[in-house]
């Protein structure tokens, strides 16, 4: 079973009302991202640059109601109709409640510059991830030569 089976395996078991927003929401990724990797990780619809799930950049997460449309990398993006929400360091969601508001052009927009800078962002992001490893390691090591 090829991904665009799953994904579409995974919508036919979403309520109608969210199927249909998130169906319009795959077309506006696919549209926006054409190079994308797409794939089903926890119960959502991922987009990375590779193959893994813990590299991606953006994600669609039905709920109860609405769909969540997640940046990874949000808090840098160009935001001018202020449609994202979140206040942590790195990312950023929109609550999609109907198809129209799929369709929002300010949306696509957003989804092509998180693809545009996802190499600058995810280079930065695992090599702070590498730096954090480093100085755990050291630390490890510091303490069972000195104990």
């Amino acid at each position: 079973m090829d991904i665009v089976e799953s994904v579409d395996q995974y919508l036919t078991n979403l309520p109608p009302d969210l199927q249909a927003i998130t169906r319009e929401l795959v077309a506006v990724a696919r549209k926006n991202m054409p190079k994308a990797h797409e794939f089903i990780y926890h119960d959502a619809l991922g987009y990375s640059m590779t193959e893994s799930p813990f590299d991606r950049i953006c994600y669609i997460a039905p709920q109860k109601g609405y769909v969540n449309f997640g940046f990874f990398f949000g808090a840098n993006l160009p935001d001018p109709k202020n449609l994202l929400i979140g206040e942590g360091k790195r990312l950023r969601h929109i609550k999609v409640r109907s198809v129209h508001d799929a369709k929002n052009p300010a949306l696509g927009k957003l989804i092509a510059a998180t693809w545009k800078e996802a190499p600058d962002q995810w280079r930065k992001s695992t090599r702070n991830e590498r730096k954090i490893k480093a100085n755990a390691n050291a630390i490890v090591y510091f303490l069972s030569r000195s104990g």
